[in-house]
């Protein structure tokens, strides 16, 4: 239920909002802990310079504006604590410098009042895709370290340092996550959406009592959204991952057995098995446990 509601009023939850852009194109995004949203895309043709003409400076300006005016529109200042200014170059130092300059001139207060909110970085380019780079970087996540997309970001990231420094604390795939949780060892539960939404009833039914159990040890849950660049990150590991209160180096063993054996969680035959009477009381308990837990 908190997932549709982010998804139905992303402007209520936004607690960040992101400007990519270079040089005629321009994506204007908020950031929710689960969903990336683009509110505006401005895609302006920028002429070459030429000598005697003022037509690049015209188009530039024009853009400018237009990107101006989306901001003023779309991102509501009172709920964003942050906003991502990203472009290669000096496209933001350029667009900043506008932005500030027209809002002294036109005497517009939600520029004047919250340009300490605005962060410039480094983007490679316009594109909405560019944002994940932008939540790499150390130095801008400690700008955003009270906002849950900060928190999200910050725990996969911790994931993925893990792997390669401290392996026997970070597993990812059902079967090893799950061993581990057998051990009460889970202290944070990474998993996509994704997952809650497979067609194979018992596949959501042992997603559904991981989550429970990871949180009636203690463990904390985050569920990252698959419309949202941490999510599909996350999506490229199995969509399951969990960082462990301590090693368990014994949980190796089981990639060679999750190799050999087939897959026990989605295949057709396997949900051709169960009678019809056992998938709908299975389902209607899964929805009841999702609904409980706020999915």
């Amino acid at each position: 239920l908190d997932l549709l509601e982010e998804a139905a009023n992303p402007d209520r939850q936004a607690e960040v909002a992101a400007v990519v852009m270079h040089m005629g194109l321009c994506h204007v995004c908020l950031v929710t802990g689960a969903l990336t949203i683009t509110k505006a895309r401005i895609e302006v043709n920028i002429p070459k310079k030429r000598t005697g003409s003022s037509q690049n400076s015209k188009a530039i300006t024009k853009f400018f504006e237009a990107v101006y005016q989306a901001i003023l529109r779309h991102v509501d200042f009172s709920k964003v604590k942050v906003v991502l200014l990203g472009s290669p170059g000096y496209v933001k130092d350029d667009f900043f410098q506008y932005m500030q300059q027209e809002a002294v001139r036109r005497d517009d207060r939600k520029f004047i009042e919250n340009k300490a909110k605005f962060v410039l970085v480094k983007a490679s380019n316009g594109h909405k895709y560019a944002l994940e780079e932008v939540f790499s970087d150390a130095a801008i996540m400690s700008r955003m370290n009270d906002t849950k997309v900060a928190r999200e970001v910050e725990v996969l990231n911790k994931f993925m340092r893990m792997m390669d420094v401290d392996p026997d604390r970070a597993y990812y795939g059902f079967a090893h996550v799950k061993k581990a949780q057998e051990q009460q060892a889970v202290d944070s539960l990474l998993v996509t959406d994704e997952l809650f939404r497979s067609s194979n009833v018992k596949t959501r039914r042992e997603y559904v009592d991981l989550v429970e159990d990871v949180r009636a040890t203690g463990g904390k849950v985050y569920v990252f959204s698959s419309m949202h660049i941490s999510g599909q990150q996350l999506q490229q590991v199995s969509g399951v991952a969990a960082i462990l209160r301590y090693p368990l180096p014994d949980l190796d063993e089981l990639e060679e057995l999750a190799e050999e054996a087939p897959d026990a969680y989605g295949t057709d035959d396997e949900e051709e098995e169960d009678s019809e009477e056992e998938n709908d009381a299975t389902l209607t308990k899964v929805r009841e446990d999702m609904e409980l837990m706020n999915f």
